[in-house]
């Protein structure tokens, strides 16, 4: 073990990460690494599970794993098997409690060590960081970066690690240490970005402010009115869908949601019920409403009405015909974009709430992370971009926080659903009109050029075009306008959340001794939801066509010890 000194203060904030093995039969720690976040030269590497628990237990602290659900199992596993016991809230020796929630999203695990006395919280610095660890240290431009090792190779029980080993190991903490470390300076202390951009928004509008523009509305009603609460859009078209494209243009919306939160009206307040039809008035002009309809797209219309929770349809895919009346909950933004797409027949409207309306109220929080946006060209940069776009979910938190709990079945960790545990809901409104805003500007902006349409996904646009629209707004910095990103010479969109480009000469770097420049993998932009970037990184044209299968694909399996990363193949398909 190689190791630096370490600080005697109250709790250390350190950076950790496990190598573990990958055979079911033999599942466990091989190596670990961990580094004051604070204090340079600290970094400090063991092979088992068991040195890792002696180094933790000595100092109160809080240790980030950058996917706390996969090697917090490992941590999980440890405690169980040595007689820990599970409580609500971890104050005694022997015992830990978790943060887990019910879709088994790992928050953190804090544990009071049984010989010492020493409270350690195990954090996920992936909710603070929302990347991989090589983005982390492109986006903060640090000088460490992503390396690879073999983690199939066998390491036997004490195995000594090797200076490249060691050096990987050393690479993956410091890249987070580093990206935390701005972080933290920035006043970014909370388990997630979100609560951090809650409390900056809280401290520059004050809280009493806060308290009169939101307030706690009681559950039944959120639950109403979280009916309204939909995602953003994303939509291959159908005229081009599967079919090779050329010549065309991406651009992406300069910080949709901070854009809209900036200028639109907006709801606060205490909603007002309301029965029947909606009937807006000048003090209460927003409204969420239940409605019964059916409908059909309009001739030459983008799609854009999605029907959840129904066996008759396809929730992922945006309805051209609903001849069969449904019943949904909506927003008065969506109803009128709805409204100029399709021919809708109102069956019946089943009441809803009224709100009040204020522009203006996120203005100082946006007006000063754009200026540091723009400004700054290190972290703070990424820090900034965080803090613009991870406020607005923060207002729809779901108040249903009911967790889930580690135990061991048959040797094995698994999570079961706890007692039932509501919060208040922190103003659902706010997320629900913001998101409803995001889709009438993507939906519009692709209906305006709805001859050049191909492909949208939440704040962007592809386009069939050699030259910019003048329709369009373009600028690369202007809150709201379209930036275009690149050109491309070919492209194809299978479907939602399934697309590659090639893209034109120029618009890419040239990688070294490629023997094809065309077919380099450099050339093309492929999302495929689901594949790892790594594996997409090779995809082209043609193997969308033939079926290809990429190897490496990995999948998490709970078996004694922790959790093995198994490789399988992902196929491509039309």
């Amino acid at each position: 073990m190689s190791s630096g000194l370490r600080r005697s203060n109250s709790i250390d904030r350190l950076v950790a990460d496990f190598e573990t093995t990958t055979d079911p039969t033999d599942c466990r720690v091989w190596a670990w690494g961990i580094s004051d976040i604070f204090v340079e030269n600290t970094f400090t590497y063991g092979n088992s599970m068991e040195s890792f628990i002696d180094y933790v237990k000595q100092y109160n602290s809080q240790v980030y794993f950058h996917n706390l659900g996969f090697d917090g199992s490992f941590i999980l596993d440890w405690l169980l098997n040595n007689n820990y016991w599970h409580t609500d809230k971890a104050w005694r020796k022997g015992s830990f409690s978790t943060l887990i929630s019910k879709q088994a999203k790992f928050y953190s695990i804090t544990v009071v060590w049984r010989d010492t006395g020493v409270k350690t919280e195990f954090r996920d610095s992936f909710k603070k960081l929302p990347m991989s660890v090589a983005n982390v240290a492109k986006a903060f431009k640090l000088k460490e970066t992503k390396l690879t090792i073999d983690y199939d190779e066998y390491r036997a029980p004490g195995h000594k690690l090797t200076q490249h080993e060691i050096k990987y190991l050393k690479a993956d903490v410091m890249i987070i240490v580093k990206a935390l470390r701005q972080q933290l300076d920035a006043g970014m202390t909370h388990l997630t970005v979100g609560s951090d951009s809650l409390a900056q928004f809280k401290e520059i509008c004050g809280s009493k402010m806060f308290s009169r523009l939101f307030p706690v509305l009681p559950n039944s009603m959120d639950a109403d009115i979280r009916k309204a609460y939909r995602g953003g859009f994303t939509y291959a078209d159908e005229r081009t869908r599967g079919k090779i494209v050329q010549q065309g243009r991406v651009y992406d919306v300069n910080s949709l949601y901070p854009s809209v939160m900036y200028d639109r009206l907006l709801p606060y307040g205490e909603p007002k019920y309301f029965k029947g039809a909606p009937k807006p008035t000048k003090e209460w002009p927003l409204y969420v409403v239940s409605l019964t309809f059916t409908a059909s797209l309009k001739k030459d219309h983008i799609p854009c009405i999605q029907v959840k929770g129904s066996p008759y349809f396809t929730a992922s895919e945006y309805q051209r015909d609903i001849t069969d009346p449904v019943t949904m909950v909506c927003t008065n933004i969506d109803l009128a974009l709805w409204q100029d797409h399709y021919d809708m027949d109102i069956l019946s409207w089943e009441g809803g709430w009224y709100f009040k309306g204020i522009t203006g109220v996120f203005c100082d929080y946006i007006d000063k992370w754009m200026k540091v946006k723009s400004e700054a060209k290190d972290g703070m940069r990424v820090i900034a971009k965080l803090h613009l776009n991870s406020l607005y979910g923060k207002f729809a938190t779901n108040p249903d926080v009911t967790p889930k709990i580690p135990v061991l079945k048959d040797g094995v960790v698994s999570l079961v659903v706890g007692d039932e545990e509501i919060r208040d809901p922190v103003y659902t409104p706010m997320g629900v009109f913001i998101t409803a805003y995001a889709r009438d500007v993507t939906i519009r902006a692709g209906q305006l050029h709805y001859d050049q349409f191909l492909y949208a996904d939440t704040d962007s646009l592809h386009l069939l075009a050699d030259k910019d629209p003048d329709t369009l707004e373009v600028d690369e910095n202007k809150l709201g306008a379209w930036k275009r990103e690149t050109i491309f010479e070919e492209a194809i969109y299978v479907r939602a959340k399934c697309y590659c480009e090639k893209l034109a000469e120029g618009d890419y770097e040239h990688r070294e001794n490629c023997e094809n420049e065309k077919e380099c993998s450099c050339a093309f932009i492929t999302h495929i939801a689901g594949l790892p970037d790594t594996i997409a990184e090779q995809v082209t044209f043609r193997d969308f066509y033939n079926g290809k299968v990429f190897e490496g694909k990995l999948l998490p399996s709970r078996v004694p010890g922790g959790i093995v990363l198994s490789a399988t193949g992902f196929t491509l398909n039309m």
